[in-house]
């Protein structure tokens, strides 16, 4: 198996304002774990697989989910890493994060509610959910310019363009994590080249999520 990855890093710094108010009829929330198998419904009502594991690593690991609920249903919805690591399993990187930064993740609108700004609606919202001013960092595929094009007008803008190519389950050419990133801790980011031991494929599959 060989993988390519080219991926956009987005920073927004935290003066910068993106408000917008939500619609009549829309409400902000915070998704708990106890919310968990309603966002399995949500994801499966959306074609995707939802799978209830995968989201439990999510808040094992320190995960918040962010929503917008029309009524009984879902129409938006995002996770955020605050002060804890993101881990970018395409390169292998585990980059920390402390209590001003926050990392964005899987933003998703249903699609007969796109085109209506609503990831700026949630992101004007989420950033009220904290007093302490932050840094927001986000990551695109290059290929996806709608999330993209979102980002820009969620006032994000792109610091970095990255690449890994992985061979297999356990080898790995990937770029050098560039300035303002948060420097990583694991796995040897100093090396473009990487292999992975035994130990360390079965610590990387751990911290997927």
């Amino acid at each position: 198996m060989i993988e390519f990855n080219a991926i956009a890093l987005l920073r927004r710094r935290a003066a910068t304002s993106c408000q917008l108010p939500l619609a009549e009829g829309q409400r902000f929330l915070e998704m708990h774990e106890s919310d968990k198998a309603r966002l399995v419904q949500a994801y499966r009502a959306n074609g995707m697989s939802g799978k209830p594991e995968r989201l439990q690593r999510r808040y094992d690991h320190g995960m918040r989910c962010f929503a917008i609920e029309e009524g009984e249903r879902l129409v938006a919805w995002f996770w955020a890493l605050h002060g804890v690591p993101r881990y970018m399993d395409e390169f292998a990187w585990q980059i920390p994060l402390n209590e001003t930064q926050v990392w964005l993740r899987d933003a998703f609108v249903v699609p007969e509610r796109r085109g209506r700004r609503l990831l700026l609606a949630m992101m004007g919202a989420g950033v009220t959910v904290e007093s302490t001013p932050m840094e927001y960092f986000s990551d695109v595929s290059v290929s996806n310019r709608p999330s993209l094009r979102a980002h820009a007008a969620m006032g994000f803008s792109r610091f970095a363009t990255v690449h890994s190519l992985r061979f297999g389950g356990s080898r790995w050419w990937r770029s050098l994590p560039p300035e303002g990133l948060p420097a990583p801790a694991q796995l040897r980011p100093d090396q473009k080249r990487l292999r992975m031991s035994a130990d360390e494929i079965a610590w990387h599959h751990a911290q997927i999520a």
